[in-house]
């Protein structure tokens, strides 16, 4: 509470990031759907090809900003929710009815099983959280079956939310489930949650049968071994860094950037929500309610049919 009280006289309130972090995943949509279809039908080494990569990766770049907001304010709803089933519920409504707007502007289908929409993710993190909040409310356990419940529920849930292929899956999970444990004060724990996704990662990449590399398949496999050793002792120094950061908000956030961040190197751009976190002062601000939920499909939707009219599908 002394925290936000001396951040008050910032201008960022909880309506304002979710604005935000919707301006961001918009432009973000914008180049992977409208832009990328766009690019299909230029000429490879054409100005017009060259130009349009350069908006692409910027664009993509400012979009990284978005999921950790989501993220963060996934845990926020936990903690501050009056009714938690119903905040789960809306959830789950909003990942029914996006997932043909994001199936048609993502592979022009209606109908595609390959990939799912970023709310069954979300719907899947909130659900791990709720079930890791609750051990800790509500049983006093030794710190070590607490940490096991923990890692068993977050592995669940990740190996859930990747058999569902959904959008940032399992590191999307241990994303969220590392932001509530930053919340708990558990920061030395994080390493182990994201260190966990990272050894699905590569038992997945490395054992996946789509993936025929002929002569080069063992060399490719010890390279990949060797990268996600390096990424796993860089996330684990970097996370423990976060004890360091004195305002709580800016930690989470800083967590969950660092979390991403061992999933693609471009997802370090979202960093910069750490800086944007210091002018957060708590406030709830004008709600925008069934808006922030509601302009996901909807503007997936008025992207494919951008694509439509445009006639880049």
């Amino acid at each position: 509470m002394n925290e936000l009280k001396e951040n008050s006289k910032y201008g960022l309130n909880r309506g304002n990031l979710k604005m935000i972090a919707l301006f961001c995943m918009t432009l973000d949509h914008i180049a992977a759907i409208v832009l990328i279809a766009w690019l299909h039908t230029l000429t490879k080494g054409s100005v017009a090809y060259a130009c349009c990569m350069d908006l692409i990766i910027f664009l993509r770049l400012i979009g990284r900003l978005a999921f950790p907001m989501f993220c963060y304010f996934i845990v926020e709803g936990l903690l501050h929710t009056g009714n938690i089933y119903k905040y789960a519920f809306r959830l789950f409504l909003l990942a029914l009815i996006s997932e043909i707007p994001f199936d048609f502007s993502h592979s022009n289908r209606l109908f595609d099983f390959s990939n799912q929409n970023v709310f069954w993710t979300l719907l899947l993190g909130l659900v791990a959280i709720y079930c890791i909040d609750g051990i800790y409310r509500k049983f006093k356990l030794k710190r070590a079956v607490r940490y096991l419940l923990v890692f068993g529920i977050t592995l669940l849930a990740s190996l859930v939310a990747y058999s569902l292929k959904s959008d940032y899956g399992a590191f999307g999970i241990s994303t969220i489930v590392i932001v509530y444990l930053v919340e708990r004060e558990e920061v030395f724990f994080t390493p182990v949650i994201n260190g966990m996704v990272l050894f699905i990662y590569y038992f997945v990449i490395t054992n996946t049968d789509e993936i025929n590399l002929g002569e080069f398949e063992k060399f490719s496999k010890i390279a990949i071994a060797i990268y996600l050793i390096f990424v796993l002792v860089v996330s684990t120094f970097a996370l423990c860094l976060a004890v360091f950061i004195k305002d709580r908000n800016q930690r989470k956030m800083y967590a969950a950037c660092v979390t991403l961040s061992s999933m693609s190197p471009d997802e370090m751009a979202a960093l910069a929500n750490v800086f944007l976190m210091k002018y957060y002062n708590g406030e709830k601000g004008k709600k925008i309610g069934w808006l922030f939920y509601l302009y996901y499909p909807l503007h997936l939707a008025v992207l494919a049919g951008v694509c439509k009219l445009l006639k880049l599908y």
